[in-house]
């Protein structure tokens, strides 16, 4: 999926500080509760803090990555990471976990506690390191023996390596002392040392920068304003290998030692990788499997498995089947092939299918709507972390033969005895052929008969409903306060986009006469009907949501239809002034690529069916933007234009936060915010605490607010 091009705006590596944090204070103190005095009050309505506080292993949201969790050399036993955020605290509870494989139901063994919250980091554009708002998915890694585990904490600003014995008889130490954070690593073969991944170029820029300062900054592509009101790091940033001894001594790792972290295969003769492979999979008895392209010269295309057999024969499964595999592993006796793949109506299934090398084709093994994210083939299961629609991750282990299931570690235990909103899936073709799908949420205990609010909540419906894109509109507290809510997924690029030979012809068919715009709200208008036709829907009483790439869908929506009353935006805007601005020089040039036009004379036409600050005078619908500092500047005409005319609009600028909000206290704050906003002016409903009494203050003083006979407190 290509998100809105400058809407992915997140926070550059160089001028990240972490919130304060009293020493004294453990942001685990307050979930040291054992479980069975931990279960909700019957009837308890679930809330924005059960949601806030949820444990994660791994990235909260369905995207796929690397594993969260690591097995070790024998297969018996599992290390991961279960992180909990502590809004009180604004800080986050990490520990290590540790457990046998083969005991269902053992508790798991606490090896470490503490450290910051580890962000992960992304080129974007010429910027070749953006610290994200998600959390870096971090691996730990078994030493050869078994003996250690070696894992990544952050403290003090820095990400280094840490080491524990696996029997928990010690606490775990520090292992590297480098000046850079440590990215990657690798065990050596023997377990006498670990070879670390750094980029020193990134201080050395930073530095350099610095000095730069004393004369002045000249006004360049390095700069990107709603980043920084100085340059950033720009062009390659090589990366340097150091290899760490158990004593935490460092070198220069040698060129075999950095090549354990390089990826390099060496592969020779008949195990060669074919020219556009991908995931090339090679097998103990001289097989090997590939995923290659249907169509080479499509940048998008459908793909298809290969096998290549001992005797150097090849099979090919080409058909739709077989199409979206993107995993593939070898049984321990080299005779099947098992493949993950996303697949089903706009591809949101997810499938696993066994290909034994004397059938045709592969055979079905399951087939779910939940994700699988981070699988590792280990003997003969399949560990995964596993998240469903109402339900949260959790690591499973599934026997890639039968299909069979059993739950290693569930970090939310009592979720399930949570009452949660009931999810339909809808599934249609929009306007211009693409197939495409969205979850309707309605209220726990809903009735036949009974209408309810709608929230639009977008742009993904994978997985766990947490958030949306973004994690900002809580569907399941939505759910328990009584709107329907309408998780809506984009639909993928229309078939002429698809076409596409490159990045940048696939951007500019994006944007011709506003096509991929026009096709996510034709699919939106699908599943508003779709919605409403189930009778469960007030129709008079709807609102959008929408972050990044949703706050697009949302701008074309109020612009050009008149389905909703209210908005909400965690991103503002895609326009015509500030938007390019506030990305800087460089990216003037890449949108204007793609075909954006910029404060040429024709802008205002190219920009009408879009922007907001030239449709400020028809969008009535009050619009709630909650942002972090590193981009309001983006959104400050729009915020200005609506303002003029006496508007309904309200900016909440939020501290030290990149577009996708990191920080525990800022979650909650967002939550309750977006759910109170939607209850104000579509129920007219309001929290009337006192600590609430400024923003119902400010709220009521918006034209077309409710009046106060008409609202109730909730």
């Amino acid at each position: 999926m290509v998100f809105a091009a400058g809407l992915l705006m997140a926070q550059a590596v160089m001028p990240f500080t972490e919130p304060a944090l009293t020493e004294s204070v453990d942001p685990c103190a307050a979930f040291d509760v054992p479980v069975a005095e931990g279960k909700r009050i019957p009837g308890q309505k679930f809330s924005a803090l059960d949601l806030a506080t949820i444990a994660d292993i791994g990235r909260s949201d369905p995207n796929e990555s690397q594993p969260p969790f690591g097995l070790s050399p024998d297969g018996t036993r599992i290390a991961f990471v279960v992180r909990r955020a502590n809004p009180q605290a604004n800080a986050f509870c990490h520990k290590l976990l540790m457990m046998p494989m083969d005991r269902e139901g053992a508790p798991p063994r606490e090896l470490d506690r503490g450290g910051a919250f580890i962000r992960d980091t992304f080129q974007l554009r010429n910027f070749p390191a953006i610290a994200a708002g998600y959390a870096k998915v971090t691996t730990p890694k078994w030493s050869p023996d078994g003996r250690r585990v070696a894992f990544f904490k952050q403290e003090h600003g820095l990400t280094q390596i840490w080491l524990v014995d696996a029997d928990g008889t010690k606490r775990a130490r520090r292992l590297s002392d480098l000046p850079d954070n440590v990215e990657d690593f690798v065990w050596a073969p023997d377990g006498s040392a670990i070879v670390a991944a750094i980029r020193p170029a990134l201080r050395k820029a930073a530095v350099q920068i610095a000095d730069e300062a004393r004369s002045g900054f000249v006004f360049d592509d390095r700069f990107s304003p709603q980043f920084a009101d100085r340059p950033l790091p720009n062009g390659p940033i090589p990366v340097a290998y150091k290899t760490v001894g158990l004593d935490g001594s460092a070198r220069d790792a040698t060129p075999s030692e950095a090549a354990l972290l390089m990826g390099s295969k060496r592969v020779t003769g008949d195990q060669s990788i074919p020219a556009g492979a991908r995931g090339f999979s090679p097998a103990r008895s001289g097989a090997a499997a590939w995923i290659e392209s249907k169509n080479s010269s499509r940048l998008i295309a459908p793909t298809r498995i290969v096998l290549r057999l001992a005797d150097g024969s090849t099979r090919q499964c080409s058909a739709a089947a077989c199409d979206g595999a993107r995993h593939l592993w070898w049984s321990a006796s080299g005779h099947e092939l098992y493949v993950l793949q996303k697949t089903g109506w706009g591809q949101s299934q997810t499938t696993l299918m066994r290909w034994p090398l004397d059938a045709a084709v592969p055979i079905r093994v399951i087939l779910t709507e939940d994700a699988l994210i981070g699988c590792v083939m280990q003997s003969s299961q399949l560990v995964c972390a596993r998240e469903g629609p109402t339900r949260p991750r959790r690591l499973v282990a599934i026997n890639p033969a039968t299909g069979a299931e059993r739950e290693i570690y569930d970090p939310n235990p009592n979720w399930q005895s949570m009452q949660l909103g009931t999810v339909q899936r809808l599934r249609f073709r929009n306007a211009y052929g693409v197939e495409s799908y969205s979850d309707l949420v309605l209220p726990p205990g809903h009735k036949p008969g009974e209408k309810h609010p709608l929230v639009v909540v977008q742009y993904g419906s994978d997985g766990f409903l947490r958030g949306g894109t973004g994690d900002e509109v809580p569907v399941q507290v939505l759910a328990a306060k009584r709107f329907a809510v309408l998780s809506f997924s984009r639909p993928d690029f229309p078939a002429w986009v698809m076409e596409a030979s490159t990045e940048a012809e696939l951007r500019r068919r994006n944007r011709t006469d506003w096509l991929d715009r026009r096709s996510v709200q034709s699919s939106l208008e699908i599943a508003v009907a779709k919605a409403i036709a189930t009778g469960a829907v007030d129709k008079d009483r709807m609102g959008i949501s929408g972050f990044s790439d949703g706050t697009s869908t949302t701008q074309w929506a109020l612009i050009n239809s008149s389905l909703f009353k209210v908005a909400s935006l965690g991103a503002c805007c895609e326009d015509m002034m500030a938007y390019p601005l506030g990305a800087g020089p460089y990216f003037e040039r890449f949108g204007r690529e793609m075909g954006y036009r910029f404060f040429e004379d024709d802008a205002p036409a190219f920009w009408k069916p879009m922007s907001l600050v030239l449709n400020a005078d028809r969008v009535g619908a009050p619009i709630l933007i909650q942002t972090g500092d590193s981009e309001y500047e983006a959104g400050l005409d729009v915020v200005s234009a609506f303002r003029k005319r006496g508007k309904a609009i309200e900016l909440i600028v939020l501290d030290n936060e990149p577009h996708f909000k990191w920080q525990p206290a800022h979650r909650l704050a967002i939550y309750e915010r977006v759910v109170d906003w939607f209850s104000y002016w579509l129920k007219h409903e309001m929290d009337c605490s006192v600590a609430k009494q400024g923003q119902y203050g400010r709220w009521g003083a918006m034209r077309g607010a409710p009046g106060k006979d008409q609202l109730r407190c909730d």
